[in-house]
């Protein structure tokens, strides 16, 4: 799987069109290795000079030194070339990349900054937004509450959590998590918590979003939207490793303090 090192600060800068370009490079990275930029356009589709702009905002010269840079770190994914339809390991392969899509994406920085902030005694207040991705939220909770992290809070409903922004002080933190950073309760909430000068700290997907924008610690990750019952969804597992790999460096940064 490539790993681009992208941080949260770079992704920010992307547009649409650029992730559609990232996109494909995580999908398809040893079909970029043999394509020319020509070939690249029409794979997208786009044009040269938006390659060369993506190229340069992610941190190389042009598409040259991108392909080179993929021919020499796409791991070796022979299996990818495999013409079996078998649904479970394409399945497998799929959510494979995207956790180690979300991975890449979500930089050592952002994830010490992030673990950084939770380790200081300021309350910790989870957006608990219904559906699946309450179970999220919990799991985050009950990982946090297992390395000895205390006063934090579960906030069951939107209207309570709209009640408790208005009352809390600076000092506080608000976590909101989001499978597409799109839903219109969240941002409103999380833009609220902002204004009233609290900290937010967001899951959010790769693709720009207006949960990300707003918050002060945003970690991404990578997940394919796919199509179910002419609904849009996609997979949640990605979060949870980035979840862990948070609740990872907060341990760490733990124990290092209580060895000081």
């Amino acid at each position: 799987m490539v790993d681009l090192k992208l941080n949260d600060s770079t992704l920010r800068d992307l547009s649409n069109n650029d992730m559609r370009i990232l996109n494909y490079i995580y999908r398809h990275p040893l079909d970029v290795c043999s394509m020319d930029i020509k070939a690249f356009c029409s794979a997208i589709p786009c044009s040269a000079s938006s390659i060369v702009r993506f190229c340069k905002k992610i941190g190389f010269s042009g598409f040259p030194e991108l392909k080179y840079y993929l021919i020499h770190n796409v791991a070796d994914q022979s299996d990818h070339t495999s013409t079996s339809s078998k649904n479970f390991p394409e399945l497998t392969r799929k959510l494979t990349t995207d956790v180690k899509g979300s991975l890449s994406l979500v930089g050592s920085e952002e994830l010490y900054r992030t673990a950084k902030v939770l380790t200081n005694d300021y309350p910790v207040f989870v957006f608990m937004p219904g559906g699946i991705t309450d179970n999220l939220a919990k799991y985050f909770v009950k990982l946090l509450m297992s390395k000895g992290r205390q006063n934090i809070y579960q906030l069951p409903s939107s209207n309570m959590t709209k009640h408790k922004i208005s009352t809390l002080s600076p000092d506080s933190i608000m976590v909101f998590i989001s499978s597409s950073g799109k839903w219109a309760k969240t941002i409103e909430l999380a833009t609220l918590a902002k204004l009233r000068g609290l900290c937010v700290i967001s899951f959010s997907p790769y693709s720009d979003n207006e949960l990300a924008k707003v918050s002060d610690y945003s970690l991404r990750f990578f997940s394919e939207s796919r199509s179910k019952d002419s609904a849009e969804y996609t997979s949640r597992l990605p979060i949870f490793f980035i979840i862990n790999a948070l609740i990872e460096y907060y341990s760490t940064i733990k124990e290092g303090a209580a060895h000081d």
